[in-house]
């Protein structure tokens, strides 16, 4: 889907898994299989030490087939190597914990036999394992052996309710606002499941059982959400919507026309135009044009019989309105529905219809997840594909995407730091260490999909063209070579939760299989031979677009701790903002800032939260004295989005005490025992808190934090969490959860149950 500045976020980047440069086996995994006659080329992912790529040097195997014991399949080749090889991809019970989802096989040969990961026979979401067999059931690569749970995760609860389900998409993640009605929602029956935010991406959290819960909606086309549900506390871990936002025989085809009314859709047979090709609407004309040139160029180049390689009829609706009267000014594919939507005058440009309908590739074959990196990869690939289709009919100018569009072109591959249209959409990183990466920390763009593109599109310009750039000088293959790489990887190689650092490694060994094929043309002519020098042009543009380096990020901070090993924590106040009754919380907000959030805490399901635009300076604060035992500590659950940009910090917050009912008076970073301040607040702003340190920025998720009483031993105090903002108020804001006064006793009688 095409994306306005509006739905962008901040350019700082939250922190995800990414693999370090090739090393040798005998280095880092134990010496070579006795099976296997060749070294291997080996990545391991640099935050957990598994192997994310493996290659046989030189286009050789990895494995043998004699060392396989004769497989006669390329499921049980495969199999058997990971078995073998359990312990580098982090599988406690070998192949016995993958179920096979599916087989593909090129045009050489070779199988391609991709894995789902399980634990306790539980499915870990995203965390998929591909493995190339040769015709020989030689092993040739394998990829994405990723990070699972270590410890067992505790029983899971019943299925969250199918009202929990429909709230939980709703909302999106965090404080946000309304997606959808309730009664607007159908939600599928819940699969249990396991997040671990080490092979998803996005804000780290520990491994956690959870219920995913695929909603779509009865009117809304472009919504396909994928809600996980705590499976303890039925409260919504993660959301987010899976709906991409831009020769041979003809392509079947449907096309209707909305009329710029609101449309009826899906598209059907009896509501279709009969001669879309000759119609004297241009959207009409066009959409069915430009589909068809995209359906030619996987046809005539890959030999794919349509998006599923199954003759999939194209169905596309276009002129559509959402709300009587309005313009749609976007395009997308709906999976769900298996048909393209477009609004007023958005079919009339080959590189966004290429853009769109390659969504659909890309559903059928890596099902990469709209959501952070691998969303970003997910745009990348269709703006790729999109302006390869447009470039293969020797139309468009250059690397930029959607120049004939009514609000012009959106986004510049050739240079993705200069926006071809900056009142409507913002520059993109080049590289993965960019300031210009975002971690979209309002979620606003499903973890930056439409921003961090830019990355894959520079690599793709790069491929293709050749330029230099960051230290490297890429001889360009042409369109031939780049297309045939760049489908070989979503086709075959890449995994639903893949990121850039898996991308890279993806690139090389498709290139590297690649050596020796003739790639076809637009008219489906063989041409030149990859060679192995292209393939060192390729890993030239992974270098130089950095992505083996994880972006410029704010890690989150490591949970405070509660007591030193042996010690239990006995409460003096335990504030979870469960009650029904506000009046009855321990804590009160000061103005109408702060209210009640249920669908985001740390705990169960409320948690209390401040947000606002403008300069303000509010508080939360306690309701009555406390008596502070000897050796206390106060600990709190937050999370932060407060305002900064390049200057730094305008919006802040910190926690303030007040003795026997005087002035209320700062804690001091001295007595943090954990996660102090992480920032000061500019100087040169109108915040309460100009010059002094606060928490500021983004949290990245929920973190926590742990004050020491024991300056305050024996007195009355009253605690409140207060924030300030200069006139750019304070983006998502700050939200408090599980506010916790107590000491650490030997007992275990008085530990809260939450703990």
């Amino acid at each position: 889907m095409l994306a306005s500045k509006r739905v962008i976020g901040a350019a700082i980047a939250v922190a995800l898994s990414s693999t370090a440069a090739p090393v040798a086996w005998a280095q880092s995994a134990g010496p070579l299989p006795a099976f296997s006659p060749k070294a291997a080329e080996v990545v391991l992912n640099a935050r957990t030490g598994l192997v994310a790529w493996m290659s046989g040097v030189g286009g050789g195997p990895v494995a043998s087939a004699l060392g396989q014991g004769g497989a006669a399949s390329f499921e049980q080749a495969a199999a058997g190597f990971l078995s073998q090889q359990s312990t580098a991809f982090g599988l406690r019970s070998g192949s016995a914990e993958l179920s096979p989802v599916k087989t593909s096989t090129d045009a050489s040969g070779r199988g391609f036999v991709r894995f789902q990961q399980t634990y306790k026979g539980v499915p870990i979401i995203g965390a998929e394992l591909v493995v190339q067999v040769g015709a020989s059931r030689d092993v040739m690569s394998a990829t994405r052996g990723r990070a699972s749970p270590t410890a067992a995760l505790a029983g899971a609860g019943a299925p969250a309710d199918e009202r929990r389900r429909r709230r939980g998409l709703s909302h999106d993640r965090g404080p946000t606002r309304r997606s959808a009605p309730e009664t607007d929602l159908v939600a599928a029956e819940p699969v249990l499941s396991i997040h671990d935010a080490r092979v998803m991406g996005g804000p780290p959290a520990p491994p956690a059982l959870v219920w995913r819960v695929d909603v779509t909606s009865k009117t809304r086309e472009d919504l396909r959400q994928i809600v996980l549900v705590d499976a303890q506390n039925g409260r919504v871990a993660v959301t987010f919507n899976q709906a991409a936002h831009a020769a041979p025989a003809n392509a079947l085809q449907w096309v209707c026309d909305a009329g710029n009314a609101v449309a009826k859709v899906p598209c059907t047979q009896a509501d279709a135009v009969s001669n879309p090709t000759g119609s004297d609407v241009p959207d009409v004309k066009l959409a069915a044009k430009f589909a068809e040139s995209t359906y030619d160029f996987y046809a005539r180049r890959f030999d794919r019989n349509s998006l599923d390689d199954a003759g999939l009829r194209l169905v596309s609706t276009v002129r559509f309105q959402r709300t009587a009267g309005q313009d749609y000014q976007n395009a997308f594919w709906s999976g769900d529905l298996g048909q393209m939507v477009y609004g007023k005058d958005f079919a009339t440009a080959e590189d966004v219809v290429g853009h769109e309908l390659s969504h659909g590739f890309t559903d059928f074959s890596s099902s990469l997840f709209y959501y952070y990196q691998s969303g970003a990869l997910n745009e990348s690939l269709s703006d790729i594909f999109g302006d390869l289709v447009q470039r293969s009919h020797d139309t468009g100018d250059g690397w930029l995407l959607g120049e004939d569009l009514p609000i012009g072109a959106i986004r510049n591959m050739k240079d993705p730091t200069i926006s071809p249209n900056p009142a409507l959409f913002p520059a993109q990183p080049d590289k993965m260490t960019s300031t210009l990466w975002t971690g979209d920390f309002s979620f606003r763009d499903q973890g930056g999909v439409h921003v961090n593109s830019g990355v894959g599109n520079k690599a793709a310009y790069l491929i293709t063209d050749g330029d230099t750039f960051n230290g490297q000088t890429v001889k360009g293959l042409g369109i031939d070579k780049a297309a045939a790489i760049f489908y070989r990887v979503n086709n075959f190689i890449l995994t639903s939760s893949s990121d850039y650092a898996d991308f890279g490694n993806a690139m090389k060994q498709s290139c590297k299989d690649l050596i020796g094929s003739r790639p076809k043309n637009k008219k489906g002519v063989a041409k030149a031979a990859i060679t192995a020098d292209d393939c060192k042009e390729v890993a030239k543009a992974v270098t130089a677009t950095e992505m083996s380096k994880d972006p410029q990020y704010w890690p989150i901070p490591a949970e405070a701790g509660v007591c030193p090993s042996g010690k239990t924590a006995k409460y003096k106040l335990f504030e979870t903002f469960e009650a029904t009754d506000t009046t009855s919380y321990k804590f009160q907000g000061s103005d109408f800032h702060w209210s009640v959030v249920d669908n985001y805490a740390a705990s169960n399901f409320h948690a209390l939260y401040a947000s606002g635009g403008g300069q303000y300076d509010t508080n939360l604060a306690s309701t009555d004295n406390a008596k502070i035992p000897a050796k206390a500590y106060l600990r709190f659950a937050h999370y932060y989005n407060l305002y900064t940009n390049s200057a730094g910090s305008s919006a802040g917050g910190v926690v303030e005490y007040s003795v026997n009912n005087g002035d209320w008076q700062r804690v001091p970073a001295t007595m943090f025992k954990d996660n102090p301040y992480n920032t000061t607040i500019r100087t040169d702003t109108g915040s309460a808190f100009a010059g002094q340190a606060a928490f500021s920025g983004f949290s990245g998720g929920w973190t926590s934090s742990r004050i020491d009483l024991s300056s305050l031993s024996g007195k009355k105090v009253k605690f409140r969490f207060r924030m300030a903002t200069d006139f750019d108020g304070a983006w998502d804001g700050w939200i408090i959860d599980d506010v916790r006064l107590y000491t650490c006793g030997s007992s275990k009688a008085d530990v809260a149950s939450a703990e």
